[in-house]
């Protein structure tokens, strides 16, 4: 089975996060361009991984950074009779942003290997795993307080930790990571 078999198994789970950033009509496409550009660019399928499964943060972000492209660039597709045309200049993956983007992703979860085990864990059953705070809630018998409490201290943490670096990529300075 390849890393595109495992992506396309959660389709219905991308398709609901493209929806959430707005992508409306063009979700699904969003989506296989999603698995075009993940099966082109990512040179290590296993970057894209966690334990075997997906890793539902990378798949996020990029789906977050995909659609924020498509909504700023909808003037770029052409049509012509019943085809799409894309302008292929405009539609240019940065492999720089790409790798840039790869070097953030490690750095968060190595930040998250120093924080207490409790910490790691709770960070990655939310993160890899899709579920909702109540559905952890639901499943451990945590308290979703505590579970919304640990998370929220871990993102602000991660935040603080990486921030240079994020403010690097968004100002495509990407090399600089």
């Amino acid at each position: 089975m390849t890393v595109l078999d495992l992506l396309a198994g959660y389709h219905t789970e991308w398709l609901k996060m493209a929806h959430k950033f707005g992508a409306g009509d063009y979700a699904e496409d969003i989506v296989q361009e999603m698995y075009i550009r993940l099966n082109k660019y990512v040179s290590d399928p296993e970057r894209i991984m966690y334990k075997g499964q997906p890793n539902k943060l990378f798949v996020w972000v990029t789906l977050r950074n995909m659609t924020r492209q498509f909504q700023n660039k909808k003037d770029l597709m052409v049509y012509t009779g019943d085809m799409v045309d894309y302008d292929i200049a405009e539609e240019e993956y940065d492999m720089v942003e790409a790798q840039g983007f790869e070097k953030i992703i490690d750095k968060v979860w190595e930040i998250m290997e120093g924080q207490h085990w409790y910490d790691q864990k709770m960070f990655e059953i939310y993160h890899t795993t899709g579920m909702s705070m109540r559905d952890i809630e639901k499943e451990t018998g945590i308290s979703l307080f505590s579970i919304f409490d640990t998370l929220k201290k871990s993102k602000e943490y991660v935040r603080e930790k990486i921030q240079e670096d994020y403010e690097d990529l968004q100002n495509g300075e990407a090399e600089r990571i």
